[in-house]
């Protein structure tokens, strides 16, 4: 559902996985919603459920006249559109408050935005019911207002009771709810996209409607629903300002012990709670929330202006609306003390106690109930997991003095040993305030990328163990906030607890209403003044408890502890320990300083002599109907490096996933060093092989150092961890950073620690997914080195997944070219550029064009000359062909009476690509030293140089 803490930004996921996530499971996928999970969200949803559930079997044990005598009666009409327009009216209203509040305190350089942020945040604290009587007291007739504006001629003021009254009271008081949302989805925002549409010259107005709006929608939703719930429940605030909505009608109807009208009014409520949830699920069936490495979402600061000072007046507004009038009236009512002594009135601690005792208890209750059913609501989306989070949010709207006579009633019947006790008044809480912890826990959830569990399986973790040692301590802060919902609330709630609470056992909630109801204002004011200031402790922990603002006071935390290091680039040593440098421009390539067991292996028959590894045969995967993976079958050898080109959504990624048993392939097998571990009968999850994986985002545990990333996938025993630590960040040039974290790190470095941390359980086989593909061009050649040595070095055996085809060319010992989710050909980088199999993969490979060619007389005619048929790969039965020619392949010569001549240039640092128009209009292209510079329409000859075949396919 939704949330009070949503940290939502757009993902940029991989291709194939995006597609999975897009287009759902396929029928031939056999991952589906756990079942231990399904099952405890289903308890929970039960669970929560039966109070509502009681509501219908009353409602349906009415006979059919008597229901119809019901619904028909007379003023129903008109409470359903009192309660319907209140609905409404206030959520939009706090809406229309809210978003423009949050936009000023996160995007804009208002004055003191820290304490907006939590001044703004503050109303939620304070209980309906007395902000209802402290309005009252001002606005009613004869109240403090009036009276002091009597002398001036004003007999009466606008009138407060009934509609106006209840919608400015309670949008005063809920508008946080959205508030709180937006300026979470706001602070997660990437801000690249404000400054594209400020550059493109669009106004501040036009950047919040156009972009920022849209962009934080989900957030606005999230917090629109609450609201929209909060209204459709509340008993307080109607009925002290005299409206007829339904919850004040169904508190009259079970005064007057009229359960079955009652039960049909409730009946009622649920329904426009369904409607609501309804709506709101539109809105959120589009989001995708968790973060991607790309994005920007640090601080951004718009300034006003002239405007600067003066937008102060609208926070400054709200806030003496909403906090300063009560809280002025409670400390008014202090002062002046109660008019008539009455001692069954005097304050005690114990009131206190109580309620933060019982609030306290609900608030863990509610925050471990959450759990299961905001995770499987945010992993596994489907209907089954949307109805059950949904199921948990109708007793938010049902009325607590409902939900406590259904307690009641079920309690008396078959539970009379928890009738009038602290458990049943704190499960009436949680069936009443869980959503708040769910909504809080499934944002943060959708927050934490799931490629870090995917991470802390492949490093050995069961799917728990990961959701312990990396999910938990990431969404801690949404568990919090929720927490802290759920105590707030439990603070104030009056009605269940004035029925289930066991005798004597007094909240300030229920005192205060005692006292006040009976006009004993000046003994309402301590505890009401007591139950603010603890609710507004409460409350920081919802607004100071986002997640980079946690991560960043752990960090802190963790670095008080002993020095840091110093974060700046360590130079990365080479294979002579003299840097990157020696690799890059010692005059020899990595390819060429090769040793070991990779020495000379340029070909198929040299790669024969070592065992296989990783073998797949005829795998298979498909989503949604349309195949992933078709049909692949390849093996490596130990100590070889294999890289899988193709361009995007080809199945590349997939593939990965399947080799790692992040998926379950649809057919074939998977056998790792020898031994099966996917066919149609076995599978062995990611934790039970060995294999490791390095993510195109790299997928670092922001929670821990760089120190904790590369022991995360290591046995318990200190020294040996500590040692193999400390090699490992040797080994990639990262010492001095082993107690620095992530998001303190070039990309480039965080390449290098996702590297040590998948290599430091010694896998049989490593993944690569894109590994370079976040790194800009100069470092990513760098890196492509650097790995490379790496992984030399450990000597393991690698799979390395990339769409660059000169990284493909230059690390892999042999290269597979997937097209469609098959693979087109594989062999060496050598032999795959010079004799490709099919024109798919000679295109994909390098630019070249393709002349024409015809077999005639022993050689092949093309209009660069003839060629024997030696010098072209020819088809067989094929006479008509073309033959592919690349730029290195041809050479020019300034010449007057030349065969060609120049009609295009490129300068590309260290070439220039020159386009050659033949004398039969054919084009060809050349590629030249710089030193190399001619004029375009220079004359030129134009001839061959290549000594291999040249590629030549049927004439299309």
């Amino acid at each position: 559902m939704s949330s009070l803490s949503p940290f939502e930004t757009v993902d940029d996921y991989p291709d194939e996985e995006h597609r999975r996530r897009e287009d759902g499971p396929d029928e031939d996928d056999d991952e589906r919603m756990p079942v231990g999970l399904t099952l405890l969200a289903g308890a929970v949803a039960a669970t929560v459920v039966i109070p509502v559930v009681w509501i219908g079997v009353v409602a349906l044990s009415v006979d059919l006249d008597r229901a119809a005598s019901i619904v028909l009666r007379r003023g129903m009409l008109d409470v359903l559109l009192n309660t319907v327009v209140l609905i409404v009216a206030v959520t939009t209203l706090s809406v229309l408050i809210a978003v423009p509040l949050a936009f000023l305190t996160v995007l804009t350089d208002l004055p003191f935005k820290r304490f907006w942020i939590v001044a703004l945040s503050l109303p939620l604290v304070v209980p309906s019911f007395v902000s209802a009587f402290s309005f009252v007291s001002v606005w009613g007739p004869q109240g403090r207002l009036q009276s002091a504006l009597a002398p001036f001629g004003v007999e009466s003021l606008p009138e407060i009771y009934g509609m106006p009254g209840t919608v400015f009271v309670l949008t005063l008081y809920n508008y946080p709810f959205v508030y709180l949302t937006t300026i979470a989805g706001l602070r997660a925002l990437d801000k690249t996209y404000v400054d594209a549409a400020r550059s493109l010259e669009t106004g501040i107005r036009g950047v919040f409607v156009r972009i920022v709006l849209p962009m934080v929608k989900p957030a606005i939703a999230a917090g629109a629903l609450l609201t929209a719930l909060e209204t459709a429940g509340d008993f307080g605030v109607p009925a002290i300002l005299r409206l007829s909505v339904f919850t004040r009608q169904i508190y009259l109807e079970y005064n007057a012990l009229a359960h079955d009208y009652a039960a049909m009014l409730s009946l009622h409520l649920v329904a426009i709670t369904l409607v609501i949830l309804l709506v709101e699920s539109q809105v959120r069936s589009h989001e995708r929330i968790h973060g991607s490495a790309r994005g920007n979402s640090g601080p951004y600061t718009i300034r006003l202006g002239r405007w600067r000072w003066p937008a102060l007046i609208v926070p400054a507004v709200i806030v003496a609306l909403a906090i300063l009038v009560p809280v002025g009236f409670l400390f008014s009512w202090l002062v002046t003390g109660p008019d008539a002594y009455a001692g069954s009135f005097g304050f005690e601690p114990g009131y206190a106690i109580n309620s933060v005792y019982v609030s306290a208890l609900a608030a863990a209750v509610a925050a471990c109930l959450a759990l299961p059913v905001a995770y499987l609501a945010a992993r596994h989306p489907a209907p089954l997991s949307g109805t059950l989070e949904r199921a948990t949010y109708v007793g938010f709207a049902v009325p607590g003095v409902v939900i406590g006579l259904s307690l009641v009633y079920f309690a008396t019947r078959y539970l009379p040993s928890v009738y009038q006790t602290v458990p049943l008044v704190v499960f009436a809480y949680v069936v009443l305030y869980l959503p708040l912890a769910v909504g809080s826990t499934r944002a943060a959830i959708l927050y934490v990328n799931p490629q870090f569990v995917e991470a802390a399986r492949s490093l050995g973790n069961t799917p728990f163990q990961a959701f312990r040692r990396i999910t938990l301590p990431l969404v801690f802060p949404g568990v919090v906030a929720g927490a802290a919902l759920v105590f707030l609330h439990g603070m104030k709630e009056l009605p269940a607890t004035l029925l289930l609470r066991p005798i004597g056992f007094d909240t300030l909630a229920t005192f205060i209403w005692a006292a006040e109801r009976n006009a004993y204002y000046g003994y309402a004011a301590v505890p009401a003044l007591v139950l603010v200031f603890i609710s507004g402790l409460s409350i920081l922990g919802v607004v100071s408890r986002e997640y980079p603002d946690a991560l960043a006071a752990l960090r802190k935390w963790r670095q008080n502890r002993g020095d840091a290091a110093d974060v700046g680039e360590e130079p990365f040593p080479g294979p002579d320990g003299t840097g990157d440098r020696a690799v890059m421009d010692g005059g020899t390539t990595v390819d060429a300083a090769r040793t070991g067991s990779r020495a000379g292996s340029t070909d198929d028959e040299d790669s024969g002599e070592r065992e296989v590894v990783l073998e797949l045969e005829d795998v298979r995967k498909r989503y949604d109907g349309r195949p992933a993976v078709d049909g692949i079958s390849l093996s490596v050898r130990r100590g070889e490096i294999l890289t899988l080109l193709g361009p995007s959504g080809c199945g590349k990624t997939t593939t990965l996933r399947l080799i790692d048993g992040l998926e379950r392939p649809g057919g074939g097998t998977i056998r790792i060093d020898g031994e099966t571990v996917a066919n149609e009968e076995t599978y062995r999850p990611a934790e039970e092989r060995d294999v490791g994986i390095v993510f195109q985002e790299f997928a670092l545990f922001p929670h821990k150092t760089v120190a904790e990333n590369v022991a995360f996938g290591l046995e318990d025993d200190d020294g040996e961890r500590a040692n193999a630590v400390a090699e490992l960040l040797e080994l990639v040039g990262l010492s001095a950073y082993r107690d620095s974290y992530p998001d303190e790190l070039s990309g480039g470095q965080k390449q290098r620690v996702a590297l040590a941390r998948s290599l430091a359980p010694r896998p049989e086989v490593l993944l690569l997914d894109e590994p370079l593909s976040n790194l800009d061009a100069g470092l990513r050649a760098r890196m492509r080195n650097s790995v490379q040595r790496i992984l030399e070095e450990v000597d393991v055996t690698a799979v390395w997944v990339t769409h660059n085809q000169e990284e493909a060319l230059s690390v892999g010992d042999r290269t597979a070219v997937m097209n469609a989710g098959r693979i087109e050909q594989l062999a060496s980088p050598r032999a795959l550029y010079m004799e490709p199999d099919s024109r798919m993969v000679a295109d994909f490979l390098g630019r070249g064009d393709y002349l024409p060619g015809r077999l005639e007389g022993g050689v092949v005619e093309t209009p660069l000359g003839a060629f024997e048929p030696d010098r072209v790969s020819l088809p067989e039965t094929e006479r008509a062909i073309e033959v592919l020619v690349r730029p290195d392949d041809v050479a020019i010569a300034p010449s007057s009476t030349g065969d060609g001549r120049i009609v295009g240039r490129q300068f590309n640092g260290e070439t220039v690509r020159y386009r050659i128009e033949l004398e039969g209009g054919e084009r060809v292209s050349s590629r030249q030293s710089h030193d190399d510079w001619y004029d375009v329409g220079t004359s030129v000859d134009v001839s061959v140089t290549a000594t291999h075949a040249l590629p030549a396919f049927p004439r299309a």
